[in-house]
């Protein structure tokens, strides 16, 4: 298997974490990431009620914003919300989207 490609978050602008941020189903994902932490790929994207291919897509995007970590254990891949590390980049965001997805 491949090396998943994970962002340097020194690198990651505003624009791409916004980016990251801006479709409905990534915030869900977010969402469903910060309620129970580390959680099974396969567990996710059944949760959501979507394919593995296009839950693929949207897993890739957050992780080329810094957003997600994608954590591969054999043949069980796992996902996890960098959350300090982006925190640390970008101060009080993933706070704020955090307590407004309700309201979208």
């Amino acid at each position: 298997m491949r090396d998943t490609f994970h962002a340097e978050l020194a690198n990651v602008s505003l624009a791409d974490a916004m980016h990251g941020l801006s479709d409905p189903l990534r915030l869900r994902i977010v969402e469903l990431l910060a309620r129970q932490g580390e959680t099974e790929c396969s567990d996710l994207y059944n949760t959501l009620g979507i394919s593995k291919s296009n839950a693929s897509h949207h897993f890739r995007v957050l992780r080329e914003c810094g957003i997600l970590l994608r954590l591969h254990r054999g043949r069980q891949q796992s996902a996890r919300l960098r959350a300090d590390e982006f925190e640390e980049r970008f101060p009080g965001l993933l706070r704020a989207v955090l307590d407004n997805i309700g309201s979208t």
